[in-house]
């Protein structure tokens, strides 16, 4: 009878975690979709033109052909930590993780990570592809080159990447604090690569926001993705026990 009891009360702590972890998840989707959507209508052009005569008159152009802002040295900081968005970073990252799932055998973690990955690069593309004022003719060219500035690629990626990863870290940790540290580690660097990108004048304000939200956007849906997927699952595997 006690046993029962504490079965019963774990279920029921576990179905409450479920159901705050799915109001949290829908919060910050209809959020992230506001902030997306406010950003395409161009409501944050305001605060991307106030931002950028604030870095023109403070730190002024780099040099008088350049349409970057702040000395040298400046840019140059800012794009290596851009660098932690952008393509080859994030290739090489994704290669060490793939060959990480492959060693343990872990297929259903690794075709998790590259679903979230390659279709959070797809998502990116169309969302460039349809923001774009021209569309090349060659297609090879839509990936190779950023054809629209809207939304920040490295702002999108770096979301999806980091949160992926700091998440994925966390549910392998007994600690709170560590699970916390792991977390906001996650948050900063996200935070810092669009920061990066806005600074030296790479990308406005509006395109970083856009970046950030569509990335939590595709996180999220994921996320509603795999709880369906894990329900489904333990479904038919009460089925079968019986």
């Amino acid at each position: 009878m006690e046993k029962e009891t504490k079965l019963n009360n774990l279920h029921l702590i576990d179905y409450e975690s479920e159901r705050q972890k799915k109001y949290y998840a829908l919060i910050l989707l209809i959020s992230s979709s506001i902030i997306f959507l406010i950003s395409a209508l161009g409501l944050f052009d305001w605060l991307s033109d106030l931002t950028s005569s604030f870095l023109e008159s403070n730190l002024g152009f780099t040099n008088k052909w350049s349409k970057s802002i702040g000395p040298e040295w400046f840019v140059g900081l800012n794009k290596d930590v851009a660098a932690l968005g952008g393509f080859p970073v994030l290739f090489i990252f994704m290669a060490i993780i793939i060959i990480y799932y492959n060693l343990r055998k872990e297929s259903r973690r690794l075709w998790r990570f590259l679903f979230i990955m390659v279709g959070g690069c797809i998502l990116m593309l169309i969302a460039k592809t349809f923001f774009a004022h021209e569309i090349p003719d060659d297609p090879i060219e839509i990936v190779t080159n950023s054809i629209s500035s809207f939304p920040s690629g490295h702002a999108m990626m770096g979301t999806i990447f980091y949160t992926t990863l700091a998440v994925t870290i966390s549910r392998r940790q007994h600690s709170h604090k560590t699970k916390r540290f792991t977390l906001i580690s996650g948050v900063v660097i996200i935070f810092l690569i669009g920061i990066s990108r806005i600074l030296p004048a790479n990308h406005s304000v509006a395109d970083v926001f856009a970046g950030w939200s569509l990335g939590v956007i595709w996180l999220c849906l994921c996320w509603i993705l795999e709880r369906r997927i894990k329900k489904q699952l333990k479904k038919e595997t009460v089925v079968v026990s019986r």
